[in-house]
């Protein structure tokens, strides 16, 4: 694996991001029930970023390829918090380490960029793979809620790291 940045995401990002969405399970793990309908389009995606207070990163590799994608954001006023949101890795990628990387940057970058003291999170049950790449970098369940997606009851974990 080589070096990976952040870097602001672009519509023209978009089609490589959500190709890596292969079906209605893997959307709803990925966006939990913020889309209006599978598959998105890259206008679906740019519109859910449109607030002075979402920043959408993507992660690319050293020869320029996109290899992920992660949302940044102030859940509220007070800027000291950074909610992750929409974490995606290549699919032909996962379980190469890319994810931790991706999330170790967003870590960085949301305590030296952003000012915040605190990082949250939600994931599914469903996702076993994406909370243990969460816990990989620091984050601990602290509470757990439950969700109607698609008419079915997913269940899924709140997550933070106190100490950026």
């Amino acid at each position: 694996m080589n070096n990976m940045i952040l870097r602001p995401f672009t519509i023209d990002d978009a089609p490589v991001i959500l190709s890596w969405i292969k079906d209605l399970s893997a959307f709803r793990k990925w966006s939990a029930d913020r889309y209006p309908a599978f598959p998105p389009k890259p206008e679906d995606m740019l519109a859910q970023y449109e607030s002075d207070v979402i920043f959408p990163f993507t992660a690319i590799d050293d020869d320029g390829k996109v290899v992920g994608h992660i949302m940044l954001r102030y859940p509220d006023s007070s800027n000291t918090v950074i909610r992750l949101g929409f974490v995606i890795v290549d699919d032909n990628l996962r379980g190469k380490g890319y994810g931790k990387q991706m999330l170790q940057l967003a870590i960085q970058k949301a305590k030296n960029v952003f000012g915040a003291k605190k990082m949250t999170l939600g994931v599914f049950d469903n996702n076993p793979s994406a909370i243990h790449c969460y816990q990989s970098v620091g984050f601990k369940v602290i509470g757990t809620d439950s969700y109607l997606i698609d008419g079915e009851e997913w269940t899924g974990k709140e997550m933070e790291i106190l100490e950026l």
